[in-house]
């Protein structure tokens, strides 16, 4: 785990995850994102050989056959196995000169595959340690089979649970009452996540891109769901969404006063060391004893990644916030271990659930 004792300002190249269950247009969207240059000098990691529909893409191949520079001047390479291994082989090949310098990761994860653990073993990799930071991990949901997938693939329902920004794509295909069953499922099962509607894969790339700003802070802050529940029919949207999906909740704590770091970095240790398969993710804005600027951290699974310390606050309310996404674990569990240590610091307040 990396401490969170000496907080600054990242100069790592930001990493963005994009996931998604199988089918849901990943490969579609990366096709509309790659020529915009908002994305700039860009490295894209497929974490899966195979048919990627990225031809149309590619000018030339480098003198690895697995690397194929793009028309932007990004580059692309396809990797099977060993994906923290294929990061840090980019990492020495940019420092040699044998591939464009790029300032920005993208990675697309199998539809099979659960983000927790491949952010753990990006981020945990004593390789990239102080190479990569998170900006975010981006989902696709398909508008038109999503909601059974969620019923059906733990896989599908962790992919969403974690996510900082939700793509439904293939919106076009699709009536607008099942469109809206789907988001009050989403918005049950992650409230703290922006959805945004995908047609015919088109995006615009800064939706996706510089996600640990304040601006962008804002949303993953708030833990409850949008829509009012006495507006809601019984067991239909959010509801349901909950009786469905019950294993996995999110709830945010908050602190009113600045924190002992070290209390606070402690109880998280202890907390992903005994329960880092059930928290899925947790995320959070400090503030802290000593520092005058706010600190936001990351903790996916077993593994706490380097914290970083913005410039200013998202907004007016300057109290520590913690967001939990857990499995099968109840948030009396964390709250009574961050209670414990944060008492044995000093910290007579107790934390403010919603």
């Amino acid at each position: 785990m990396t401490g969170m004792t000496a907080p600054t300002q990242s100069t790592a190249i930001p990493l963005t995850l994009l996931t998604g269950f199988l089918g849901s247009g990943k490969t579609t969207l990366l096709n509309r994102l790659l020529p915009q240059p908002a994305l700039g000098q860009c490295a894209v990691i497929i974490n899966e050989l195979g048919a990627i529909g990225l031809d149309h893409l590619f000018v030339k191949t480098s003198r690895d056959e697995t690397i194929a520079l793009l028309e932007n001047g990004c580059l692309c390479c396809g990797v099977r196995d060993e994906l923290a291994a294929t990061v840090a082989d980019l990492f020495e090949r940019r420092a040699r000169g044998e591939i464009p310098a790029f300032e920005r990761l993208l990675i697309e994860t199998t539809g099979l595959a659960r983000p927790g653990p491949v952010i753990s073993l990006l981020l945990g990799d004593a390789a990239l340690e102080g190479r990569v930071r998170l900006d975010g991990i981006v989902t696709t949901v398909d508008a038109k089979h999503g909601a059974a997938q969620l019923v059906r693939h733990e896989e599908s329902r962790q992919q969403a649970a974690v996510a900082d920004r939700i793509l439904l794509t293939k919106v076009e295909l699709v009536e607008a009452s099942a469109l809206a069953e789907l988001e009050a499922s989403l918005e049950a099962l992650n409230p703290a996540a922006p959805r945004i509607a995908v047609r015919n894969g088109e995006i615009d790339a800064t939706h996706l891109l510089d996600i640990l700003t304040p601006r962008d802070l804002r949303p993953w802050l708030r833990a409850e769901p949008a829509t009012p529940r006495k507006l809601m029919t019984p067991m239909r949207g959010a509801a349901a969404s909950r009786a469905t999906h019950p294993d996995i909740d999110s709830f945010c704590l908050s602190y009113a006063q600045p924190l002992p770091m070290q209390a606070l970095e402690t109880a998280l240790t202890v907390l992903l060391g005994y329960h880092g398969e059930q928290i899925l993710r947790v995320k959070g804005i400090g503030h802290f004893i000593g520092e005058s600027r706010p600190v936001v951290f990351h903790g996916v699974q077993q593994l706490l990644h380097e914290p970083l310390k913005l410039e200013q606050w998202p907004d007016d309310d300057h109290s520590t916030r913690l967001v939990f996404i857990v499995q099968g674990l109840d948030r009396s569990v964390i709250e009574e271990t961050l209670t414990h240590f944060l008492r044995e610091a000093g910290v007579a307040e107790s934390a403010v659930t919603s």
